[in-house]
């Protein structure tokens, strides 16, 4: 199976630069004037709650779907917030129905609840399940299957070992699966995370503002030695005041070893020449993915640094539990 890149995307001029650079699939927001309205980014439509992450309007996202489309690379449409109230389901089935009319591919939906309402009102278009609705084990696997998901996107905390079993059972189940690869590494659990990541600024979120990298203390509950606690401790308050660019390009060979399809890259807020460095990136990865595996390893330490002027370390390195650093 190919590897694919998954890029973020938020502008129609990104479109074609970010496809000649390799990308393969497209992900977006849509956060309509009428919903800001009514419901302003504090409650967001997806988990972007900033105007620079999102498109504003439906003809906008059709200029970027016709476009894409030219280049044979499906967009796919972000409707993850972790809950919506029961007077919000109509909108945003109204919103999804005019989104899969403009020619997305799939929808990218956490919450089970609204999956179902889809289900129940014949909505014509596929679902994959967000990291914000964390698919841990096969049998939440089945579940969503059940549901009528097509395509799970790996939780970020899952280990490589993991990520392998789970792929085994995806084969199983026909579904399709994506893992991330660069930006947005997080210490924390997307669906077990309630933290609003809202800032002052409507425009764009500073991650200074974001409420999980204040200052914040420890307590480790154990019963390891003291040693083996303050060094926890102080591993977890490393996060604090900090959002690190992340990578997990070393992962790869796995990743093409277990039937992984698309590599993601987080950032739909990024800046247009973020978003097509990252591309690049991605895409020069691949290319070298015949290297014997220590070289392919230090290859990608060196395109790492090169991008970002920092060595590999835990705090950066999606995939540093199985020794890939």
């Amino acid at each position: 199976m190919s590897l694919k890149i998954l890029s973020p995307l938020s502008k129609v001029s990104d479109v074609l630069p970010l496809a000649e650079a390799g990308a393969k699939e497209f992900y977006c927001g849509i956060v309509p004037a009428e919903w800001e309205k009514r419901f302003s980014f504090i409650a967001s439509i997806n988990l972007r709650h900033d105007r620079v992450a999102n498109f504003q309007s439906f003809k906008e996202l059709s200029k970027a779907v016709d476009l894409a489309s030219g280049h044979n690379i499906p967009v796919f449409a972000v409707f993850n917030a972790l809950f919506y109230s029961q007077n919000q389901f109509p909108l945003v089935l109204d919103y999804a129905r005019k989104v899969a009319e403009s020619g997305v591919s799939k929808l990218i939906v956490s919450d089970p609840a609204l999956i179902s309402f889809f289900n129940e009102n014949d909505l014509n278009a596929e679902i994959a399940l967000s990291t914000a609705a964390p698919a841990f084990n096969s049998a939440s696997f089945s579940f969503f299957k059940q549901l009528g998901v097509k395509r799970i996107v790996l939780p970020r905390h899952l280990s490589v070992e993991e990520i392998s079993f789970l792929a085994k059972k995806a084969k199983e189940l026909n579904l399709e699966l994506e893992a991330f690869v660069l930006n947005a590494l997080c210490p924390y659990i997307d669906g077990l995370c309630t933290l609003q990541h809202v800032g002052k600024n409507p425009e764009s979120v500073s991650v200074q503002e974001l409420a999980c990298r204040m200052p914040f203390e420890v307590e480790v509950l154990s019963d390891a030695n003291e040693s083996a606690k303050r060094s926890a401790a102080l591993r977890a308050k490393t996060w604090q005041n900090t959002f690190p660019e992340s990578c997990g390009l070393c992962a790869l060979p796995f990743f093409k070893k277990a039937g992984i399809g698309s590599l993601k890259i987080a950032g739909r807020g990024n800046s247009s020449e973020k978003k097509l460095a990252d591309v690049k990136m991605v895409a020069n990865a691949i290319s070298l993915l015949g290297l014997p595996e220590q070289e392919f390893r230090s290859e990608m330490h060196k395109l790492f640094f090169k991008s970002n002027h920092a060595r590999c370390n835990f705090k950066n390195c999606y995939y540093a539990k199985k020794g890939l650093l």
